[in-house]
């Protein structure tokens, strides 16, 4: 299960953006072709390598969307049972998370990446790393905490036993 669909990175950074990202180097993928592909209907009469090109780039963002949501999941499984809801209050942060992190992983060169754009993968890195450690908790809508995996408790407590009515142990 994706955090994210193509339309909501669409929606997040623009069919332009979009579109530049997936293109690569080809100079077939136009806007109208991702739109097309996107929603299974051509407009026009695009060429063959077009639609593949379209098919390719398509494929490529869903194959994104859920490579990024399992790398998530990597994180969250130590912290929570999945799958999450898709309707608790974590869903949007989630959906941004994994927009950001594919975002990211699109920009694969110099071309179409910035420094900003790996600075804000980077929070977003960390704070999955919050929540897999523990120092973020992720909650429901109705504001409990979302049902974890039990958590091994190391440390010593604080006890009422007089410890120190013991001689001390010899060592021979």
């Amino acid at each position: 299960m994706s955090y994210a669909t193509p339309q909501r990175f669409i929606q997040e950074y623009g069919l332009d953006e979009t579109t530049q990202l997936l293109a690569d180097e080809q100079q077939l993928l136009t806007s109208q072709l991702l739109t097309d592909a996107l929603t299974g209907a051509w407009t026009g009469t695009p060429s063959a390598p077009e639609q593949a090109a379209a098919t390719a780039a398509k494929d490529r963002i869903m194959r994104k969307l859920l490579t990024v949501s399992n790398y998530m999941d990597g994180y969250l499984r130590s912290a929570v049972t999945l799958p999450l809801s898709t309707t608790d209050a974590n869903a949007g942060t989630l959906e941004e998370c994994c927009i950001a992190l594919v975002r990211t992983g699109l920009a694969d060169d110099s071309d179409n990446t910035s420094e900003r754009m790996e600075k804000i993968a980077d929070q977003w890195r960390a704070w999955l790393k919050d929540v897999q450690s523990g120092r973020v908790t992720l909650v429901a809508s109705s504001g409990d905490e979302v049902v974890g995996l039990s958590r091994v408790h190391t440390g010593q407590a604080a006890t009422r036993f007089g410890w120190d009515s013991f001689p001390p142990i010899r060592s021979w």
